[in-house]
C-alpha cells in the first residue's frame, strides 16, 4: 500500500478473525439474496399470469457497493474505489435485447427520467433517460462522472478525508482535501491496486483534473457539458 494515501497506508492488515467475520457476513448476504430472488420470481409469475409481462420493464440495481476486505477495508461504503462506486444494473422489458450488454456510464439520477419517459410524461431531473441505451441506440452520452466523499469518518480514523474524484470510461482520478491524490488506469488495473499519480503523463493528470474541476463546479444543464468534455 506504499502508493496509497496516508489514511489507507496506516490501516492494519485484516486479521484472521476479521476475515472470518467478513466471510460469515457475506454468506448471510447470499442467504438474504435468496429471498430477493424468490420475490422477483413471484412478481414475474404474477405479471405473466396477468398477461402483462411482455409490456413491463423491470429494473434491478443498488444504491452502493460494500467493501468486504478489499483495500484493507473490512466494512463500509464511503470510499472512492470501484467496489463501492460501481453497482449492477439489469433491465428486462420490451425492446431490450436478451443477453445484451451496454458499456456506458449510468447514474442513479438517470432512473427517474428513464421511468418518466417510459410512462410518457415529462420530468425535469439532473439525470438523463436511459431509454435510448435500453433500446440499443448509440446516443451522445457522458464520458465522465463525479464521485464525492465528505470525510464523515475521517475524525474517528476509519475513513478518508473529504475527496472529489472523476471516473471516466478508462481512468479514475482522486483528489483528497489534504492534497493527496490517486490515479488508476481501469483498463489494466480494474481493482485499483497500483496508483499511477506519481508516474503518469502530466497531460493525462491535467486532463483528468480539468474534468474533475468542471464537474465539481457545474450546475443544471452545464453538468451535461462537463460530463462530456473531450
Amino acid at each position: 500500500v506504499s502508493d496509497k494515501p496516508y489514511w489507507l497506508r496506516q490501516r492494519k492488515r485484516i486479521s484472521e478473525k476479521e476475515v472470518s467475520n467478513i466471510d460469515n457476513r457475506y454468506h448471510r448476504r447470499l442467504e438474504s439474496m435468496l429471498a430477493v430472488d424468490e420475490m422477483v420470481a413471484s412478481l414475474i409469475q404474477e405479471l405473466e399470469a396477468a398477461g402483462e409481462l411482455d409490456d413491463t420493464f423491470i429494473f434491478l440495481t443498488s444504491d452502493n457497493g460494500w467493501y468486504q476486505g478489499e483495500h484493507r477495508i473490512h466494512i463500509e461504503k464511503s470510499f472512492p474505489y470501484e467496489e463501492a462506486a460501481r453497482v449492477p444494473l439489469f433491465v428486462r422489458g420490451p425492446e431490450v435485447t436478451p443477453g445484451s450488454t451496454v458499456q456506458k456510464l449510468a447514474l442513479n439520477t438517470d432512473l427517474a427520467p428513464t421511468f418518466a419517459e417510459l410512462a410518457g410524461v415529462e420530468f425535469l431531473a439532473d439525470g438523463h433517460s436511459l431509454v435510448p441505451l435500453v433500446r440499443g441506440e448509440d446516443p451522445r452520452w457522458r464520458s465522465a462522472v463525479l464521485l464525492e466523499g465528505f470525510g464523515e469518518y475521517f475524525d474517528v480514523g476509519s475513513g478518508p478525508p473529504a475527496y472529489g474524484a472523476v471516473r471516466t470510461e478508462t481512468h479514475k482520478y482522486v483528489e483528497y482535501e489534504n492534497g493527496e491524490r490517486e490515479l488508476y488506469d481501469l483498463r489494466t488495473d480494474l481493482y485499483e491496486l497500483e496508483s499511477l499519480h506519481e508516474s503518469a503523463d502530466p497531460s493525462v493528470l491535467g486532463d483528468l483534473k480539468a474534468k474533475l474541476d468542471a464537474l465539481k463546479t457545474c450546475s443544471k444543464e452545464g453538468c451535461w457539458e462537463a460530463e462530456n468534455i473531450p
